[in-house]
């Protein structure tokens, strides 16, 4: 009885195993649509700018506080909206953070995600942003494998090139990595 149990086992191991391995990597699919990593080398993902209002790419998590809108963009940095005037919202700020994710506002101070960094900032003045605090390595150094929520071809990572930020649309050659 043991050996039977062990050997279905074995079956059932096998069987997930190999439905994991997906024959068709191997094949040229030629071009097709996908995602490709964006890359900051050394330490340049550390570098905060702020700048004039640039258009929304892919939004993320919204924060509201005395009429100013921040929209997270993910992985990009945050987007500052004037909504005194709820039927014509003007752009006041971009705030550069790579591999930002995430923000949260109390009082006159802003905290965002910086890839594996907390970032504290001062936002009472839209015309010096400025970053009073950083916590390093406060979240998981998790290497950016593959993009998150994505099914499809994308390009493979390549350590060598840096930390990967954030992942764009591209028209991709015979990719080797999908999901």
């Amino acid at each position: 009885m043991k050996r039977t149990i062990i050997f279905f086992s074995f079956i059932c191991l096998s069987f997930l195993l190999s439905s994991c391995v997906d024959d068709a990597a191997n094949e040229s699919v030629g071009e097709v649509q996908g995602l490709k990593p964006l890359y900051a080398a050394g330490d340049d993902w550390k570098t905060v700018t702020v700048v004039s209002s640039r258009e929304i790419v892919q939004l993320g998590k919204i924060y509201y506080k005395d009429n100013i809108i921040y929209v997270n963009e993910l992985n990009r940095g945050i987007h500052i909206i004037d909504n005194t005037i709820p039927t014509n919202p003007q752009t006041i700020k971009f705030i550069n953070v790579p591999g930002s994710k995430d923000i949260s506002i109390k009082g006159n101070f802003l905290y965002t995600d910086n890839v594996s960094d907390l970032l504290v900032l001062d936002i009472s003045d839209f015309n010096n942003i400025t970053v009073v605090n950083r916590i390093p390595n406060i979240y998981p150094n998790i290497e950016q494998l593959y993009p998150e929520f994505h099914t499809g071809y994308f390009e493979c990572v390549d350590a060598s090139k840096g930390t990967v930020i954030a992942w764009e649309s591209a028209t991709l050659n015979n990719p080797e990595c999908r999901r």
